[in-house]
């Protein structure tokens, strides 16, 4: 018999803050997926410069920005008040957006061998430490996302568990 508790996600904050981090990581991530998959097709498009850079990546730029996509290492634009990786962590992605329109943002894709609940409270130290307000978290099924805010940017994480002894940790922060 149920005991009263539920296995609903728990929620802290504005949900929908949440929701917006999120979606802006998932665009970031999409925008990085697509510019790796159509660099043969934008190298001869007019207008688009391409520069392969020394440790990996990859930047397409034109008038209207920039986007460097690739890297196995931190974004070159990644604040330094923002949390880095947790110790240990590989990094396998990260990119980063200079539009001169719109919202400049930074994502980092890394695997670490932890738990969900200590690269989690990491995160937490670090932003508030940093002076972040931690604007949610959100628990479900294995992944935790956290929402924070400082001045006007935003950071967002998620991080899951992968089941074998080892996280998966997407982290993104808007400019």
């Amino acid at each position: 018999m149920p005991d009263g508790s539920t296995n609903a996600p728990a929620t802290s904050g504005s949900g929908n803050k949440m929701w917006y981090i999120i979606g802006g990581i998932v665009i970031l991530l999409l925008l990085g997926w697509v510019l790796m998959r159509g660099a043969p097709s934008m190298m001869g498009a007019a207008g688009v410069n391409t520069d392969r850079n020394t440790d990996g990546s990859t930047t397409y730029s034109n008038s209207e920005g920039s986007v460097t996509v690739g890297a196995t290492s931190m974004p070159d634009n990644w604040p330094s008040d923002a949390p880095a990786i947790y110790s240990g962590g590989t990094i396998q992605y990260s990119g980063s957006s200079n539009p001169q329109t719109g919202q400049a943002g930074s994502v980092v894709v890394y695997s670490a061998k932890a738990t969900v609940s200590s690269v989690v409270e990491y995160y937490k130290a670090q932003l508030a430490q940093a002076g972040w307000t931690l604007e949610g978290t959100a628990n479900s099924a294995g992944t935790t996302i956290i929402s924070a805010k400082k001045d006007t940017r935003t950071f967002g994480i998620s991080v899951a568990d992968t089941g074998t002894g080892t996280v998966q940790v997407t982290a993104g922060i808007g400019m």
